[in-house]
C-alpha cells in the first residue's frame, strides 16, 4: 500500500495487533472475524479504530484542520492558488518518473492528464476502464481529453464475466467488505495495467471529498446508511444485536463521532470525507493496485493541495447545485469545456440483477451465503440471509430496493470470504 504521507490520504488506516504494526492485515495472521464487530460493521457503527478481525485494531490517521475564509478573495486569485498547488504536486510526481494517469473522463483526472502532458510531452499514457456500467459520457470525454492533450489512451476492457470470478481475490486484496462491482472492476483494471507495463499511476481519487464535488452527497449517504441499517437488522441474530446495543449506536451517522478519539470537533464535511475515503474510496484504489505491485498517487490528497482546498470559502466550492465550481474555473485553460463543465452524474449503479452475467452473480451469492459459510460468523442468521437472497433474486433489475439489498449481499459474501481466508492461513511466526 502506498505510504500515506499526509492530507486526507492519511485517514486510510493501518492495522495493529499486540505484537506489531503492519500495512496489511494478513501479516498479522488474524484468527477470524469478531462477531460483535461484524454486527457493528453491517450497521455502519464500527469505530474508526476498530476492525472486523479478531484481535486486530486499526490506526486511523489524523484529520486535517479546516480554516475556511469567511469571505471570498478575488476568485481568479483563489483559482490561481488552487491550480498552483495541484501543479506542484503533479510536477513532483512527474519528476519522480510518474507519467501514467488513470483517466476516468471526469474533470479531476482530466486536469491531472493535462498537467502531466505539459510537463512530460510525448511520454504520458492515459489508462481508462472500459466496463459496461461505466458512464458513457465520461468515457467519451476521456477520449476527448486524450486527443486534446496529445497523450496515448490505453483502453482496458473488462468483460462482465470476469467480475464475479475476481470477487474473492478483490475482497482479499482490499482487506475489507466490497459493496459494489466497481471495487472489483478496479482490481481487474490495475491487474491489467500492471500486466501491460504500468508501475505508478496518477489518480483523481479524493478530489470530490476535498473540493466538495458533490454537494448533495452527504444527504444521500445518510439515506443509504439508514437503508443499510434497516436491512442489516433483518439478517443479524436478534440476541447479539440487543447485547451490542446496536440500536443505540445506529442513532448516530458513522461519521458523526470524528475519525478518531478526540477529533469530534472537526467539521462534519471533513469527518464525512474521511469516512468515505477510508471505507469506500481508498481500499479499492490503493490496496487493489498494491496487490498487483502497482502504486497509485493521489495529488488531490497531498497535504499541500488539501490545505489550500480546505481553506477556500464554501461559497466558491459549490454554486447553483454544482460542485467544484472554483476548480472548474481554475482548469479552464487545461480541460475542454465539455469535460470541465459536465455535471456530476451517478456512477456505477450496478447490481447483480442488472448485470449481463446476472446468473453468475446469483450463483456466487448462493455459493457463499450458506449455513456452512455464515454460521462461523456467529452474528449472521443464515436462514434470514437465505430468505433475503431469494427475495432479491425475484426482483426486477430496476426495483427500488435492489441497490440496498445488493450492497448487503456483497458485504455478507465479503465477510464470509475474509473469515474463511483468515482461518485457512497458517499462523505468522512473527505475530
Amino acid at each position: 500500500m502506498p505510504h500515506a504521507s499526509g492530507g486526507l490520504l492519511a485517514t486510510l488506516p493501518r492495522y495493529q495487533s499486540s505484537a506489531r504494526l503492519e500495512s496489511s492485515v494478513w501479516r498479522l495472521a488474524p484468527s477470524g472475524l469478531e462477531p460483535e464487530a461484524v454486527a457493528a460493521f453491517l450497521h455502519h457503527a464500527l469505530a474508526p479504530e476498530a476492525s472486523v478481525f479478531r484481535g486486530v485494531r486499526r490506526v486511523p490517521g489524523p484529520l486535517p484542520h479546516v480554516r475556511r475564509a469567511a469571505e471570498a478573495d478575488s476568485e481568479d486569485r483563489l483559482a490561481e492558488l488552487l491550480l498552483a498547488a495541484l501543479e506542484q504536486g503533479v510536477r513532483q510526481q512527474v519528476t519522480a518518473g510518474t507519467v501514467d494517469v488513470s483517466l476516468s473522463g471526469g474533470v479531476d483526472s482530466a486536469a491531472l492528464c493535462a498537467m502531466a502532458a505539459r510537463q512530460a510531452p510525448g511520454r504520458v499514457l492515459a489508462w481508462t476502464m472500459n466496463v459496461h456500467f461505466a458512464d458513457v459520457t465520461e468515457r467519451r470525454n476521456a477520449r476527448a481529453v486524450a486527443d486534446a492533450t496529445g497523450v496515448e489512451l490505453v483502453d482496458i476492457v473488462i468483460p462482465d464475466a470476469v467480475l464475479p470470478e475476481l470477487f474473492e481475490r478483490a475482497v482479499l486484496s482490499q482487506e475489507t467488505a466490497i459493496l459494489n462491482a466497481r471495487a472489483v472492476a478496479s482490481f481487474a483494471f490495475y491487474a491489467e495495467a500492471r500486466r501491460q507495463g504500468a508501475s505508478t499511476l496518477l489518480s483523481g481519487a479524493g478530489a470530490d471529498e476535498v473540493l466538495m464535488g458533490n454537494p448533495d452527497a452527504l444527504a444521500g449517504a445518510a439515506a443509504r446508511v439508514a437503508e443499510d441499517r434497516r436491512l442489516a437488522r433483518a439478517v443479524l441474530r436478534p440476541g447479539l444485536v440487543d447485547n451490542l446495543g446496536v440500536d443505540q449506536q445506529a442513532r448516530a451517522l458513522p461519521w458523526g463521532t470524528g475519525a478518531g478519539p478526540g477529533e469530534e470537533d472537526h467539521p462534519e464535511e471533513v469527518r464525512y470525507a474521511a469516512w468515505v475515503l477510508r471505507e469506500l474510496v481508498l481500499p479499492p484504489e490503493l490496496r487493489s493496485a498494491a496487490a498487483q505491485g502497482l502504486s497509485v498517487r493521489t495529488p488531490y490528497l497531498d497535504t499541500g493541495f488539501a490545505e489550500v482546498a480546505l481553506g477556500l470559502p464554501a461559497a466558491v466550492l459549490a454554486r447553483n447545485g454544482a460542485g467544484k465550481w472554483l476548480f472548474r474555473h481554475a482548469v479552464r485553460s487545461l480541460v475542454p469545456d465539455a469535460v470541465r463543465l459536465a455535471r456530476k452524474t451517478p456512477r456505477y449503479a450496478h447490481t447483480a440483477l442488472s448485470s449481463p452475467v446476472r446468473e453468475r452473480w446469483l450463483a456466487l451469492y448462493r455459493e457463499w451465503l450458506t449455513p456452512t459459510r455464515l454460521a462461523p460468523l456467529e452474528a449472521v442468521d443464515p436462514v434470514a440471509t437465505r430468505r433475503l437472497l431469494e427475495r432479491y433474486a425475484s426482483l426486477a433489475p430496476d426495483a427500488h430496493e435492489a441497490g440496498a439489498m445488493d450492497r448487503l449481499l456483497m458485504r455478507l459474501c465479503s465477510l464470509a470470504m475474509l473469515h474463511a481466508h483468515a482461518l485457512a492461513r497458517p499462523p505468522c511466526p512473527e505475530s
